[in-house]
């Protein structure tokens, strides 16, 4: 019966997830006629970039130059060491992430299982399904990028600090123990750099312990996967950080710190740990001097990282764009409020009939912060399945059509993944600078990129083509006047990006009409898309509101009305 606590619950709760996961996949296919996206262009990215490295030794958007796109190095070292082996493949991202959650579900039930001696099958197989649900990991594994992968690394380098922690002052930590801690800090801060937020608590709390040499150790472990690529891109490119990491970051408006904790997207996690280490500070005050737990146990050791972790991702690090940023918080916040949970339901005797009550007042008080959890596991379905049909509608169509009519063109787009992937062969410009260094630089030199900056890259570098999200705030103010615009599409739902129109561009009116005769025989596009052919259907792009939704002017002459 008690090997049955270690299985039983990782099966229902793989079970659950392989329900949750497989019917997403099928409204997808039903709604995209039968073709298989990603809910996110980054995926993409991340595909082009390791499979660019796999077969030509380039860490780039396109086989011809450097690019920091890729904001995870050691998922993009992963996808090109697969490919390499097994050749390219679209699905290759969604087994992987489908192994690492069960990976991840098998290491959670073990903690909760080995921890809680105590916890039964059922609850053990609830916080797993919670796990599943709240994360969420069907939605996570889908998105097809690297926070499965992270969020299993930093559970099992948080699980083994906890583990060291809760060692009496006395104990010398296993080697086997320390050397875990040193490989999934490494690992950890290879796939994510927002690693650093726990591996800054764990450093803080094991100089707490009196282990200041672990502490130098896991620091310097957690530094190897950025320093490393920091080096490589610096030799490549002059810059430390990939450029998505950096041209994201200036582009974040600063946040009062009230509302990074009380309104952001962690703060409903964050705040039940709180509550939890309250309650649990309460609980040890309260249990006879003789018999009461040290401070530094397991669960207590586990939940404290969690909790400090969660607020310094609330303060500092990025948030939403499907719930994936911050999915690791909430991977650890959930399993340590199941310990937490657990290791204090076996002295709860020992609490005054009172302190019950007020333990119970707290828990119906913190009952709307639940809700706002269930809100969550709703959005992981929703949210995910709306943004499959995005992406086919959106980035598809641009894709293909550079695939089939012009696939070796330099093309100047500000969406670069599903162009980077499909096109493979074409060379990208990026204005946006996720995928070229030049607006990095521009950017470090506090000047933004501006129409006579992208004529001159244009024809610096032969540019065919510009796809551009002429809605995009301050697109227009980048367009070169010279630049002639042949056709519009505009697409009436967009949940994760909210624009709605991309217009492609020729550098002069000979290409425009190269351009307007390839565009004219493409008709790979999705029904509610409304194109625009100019100059019959004016001389600018049609402007609808930015927001999830939009209505597409329909003009009398635009042939989509046919």
């Amino acid at each position: 019966m008690k090997s049955a606590r270690y299985i039983a619950p990782f099966a229902i709760a793989a079970a659950l997830f392989a329900a949750v996961l497989l019917l997403l996949i099928r409204h997808g296919l039903h709604q995209d006629a039968g073709v298989f996206v990603y809910p996110l262009d980054d995926a993409y990215i991340h595909l082009a970039v390791s499979r660019n490295l796999a077969m030509h030794g380039v860490w780039g958007i396109s086989p011809y130059a450097f690019s920091g796109a890729s904001s995870s190095p050691g998922w993009t070292l992963l996808l090109a060491g697969v490919i390499r082996v097994a050749g390219v493949h679209l699905l290759t991202p969604l087994v992987l992430n489908a192994l690492a959650v069960l990976l991840l579900l098998l290491l959670a039930n073990f903690v909760l299982a080995r921890m809680l001696p105590r916890a039964g099958i059922p609850f053990i197989s609830a916080a797993l399904c919670v796990l599943v649900l709240v994360v969420p990991l069907p939605g996570l594994a889908l998105i097809g990028m690297e926070h499965v992968l992270h969020s299993l690394f930093l559970l099992c380098m948080v699980a083994v600090a906890a583990g060291i922690l809760s060692l009496p002052d006395s104990f010398v930590a296993p080697r086997r123990l320390i050397a875990v801690l040193l490989v999934m800090a490494a690992a950890s801060g290879a796939v994510r750099y927002e690693s650093c937020f726990a591996v800054a608590v764990i450093v803080v709390l094991l100089l707490l312990r009196r282990r200041a040499g672990l502490a130098l150790l896991l620091a310097v472990a957690a530094a190897i996967g950025p320093v490393s690529y920091g080096l490589y891109s610096y030799a490549h490119s002059g810059l430390f950080l990939p450029f998505s990491v950096m041209m994201k970051a200036s582009a974040r408006s600063a946040t009062k710190l009230s509302d990074a904790l009380l309104t952001s997207s962690v703060s409903p996690i964050m705040l039940l740990l709180a509550v939890a280490f309250l309650l649990r500070m309460a609980q040890l005050k309260r249990q006879p001097a003789e018999g009461r737990e040290r401070f530094w146990s397991f669960g207590q050791s586990f939940l404290a990282i969690a909790l400090l972790t969660a607020m310094l991702h609330a303060v500092v690090g990025p948030t939403g764009w499907l719930m994936r940023y911050e999915a690791y918080v909430y991977v650890l916040g959930i399993v340590a409020l199941a310990l937490a949970w657990g290791e204090a339901s076996i002295d709860l005797h020992c609490l005054p009939s009172a302190a019950r009550w007020m333990g119970l007042a707290i828990f119906v008080a913190v009952l709307p912060i639940g809700l706002e959890l269930v809100h969550r596991a709703h959005h992981g379905w929703s949210n995910i399945a709306a943004s499959l049909h995005d992406r086919y509608v959106e980035h598809l169509p641009q894709a293909l059509f550079v695939a089939q009519e012009m696939p070796q063109a330099v093309v100047l787009a500000n969406d670069i993944g599903f162009l980077a992937y499909y096109a493979g062969e074409s060379k990208i410009l990026d204005p946006l600078g996720l995928g070229s260094v030049e607006p990095v630089r521009l950017e470090r030199a506090h000047q933004k990129v501006s129409p006579e900056f992208m004529r001159q890259w244009g024809a610096r570098d032969k540019a065919q083509l510009a796809i551009l999200h002429t809605d995009f705030p301050g697109m227009e103010t980048m367009i070169p006047t010279g630049w002639v615009l042949v056709e519009s599409w505009c697409f009436p739902h967009n949940l994760v990006f909210q624009n709605h129109v991309e217009s492609f561009y020729a550098p002069d009116a000979a290409s425009a009409e190269a351009l307007r005769a390839r565009l004219a025989v493409f008709q790979q596009l999705s029904p509610e898309i409304v194109r625009y052919r100019f100059p019959q259907d004016g001389t600018t792009p049609p402007m609808p509101a930015r927001g999830e939704t939009a209505v597409c002017p329909v003009l009398p002459s635009n042939p989509s009305r046919e």
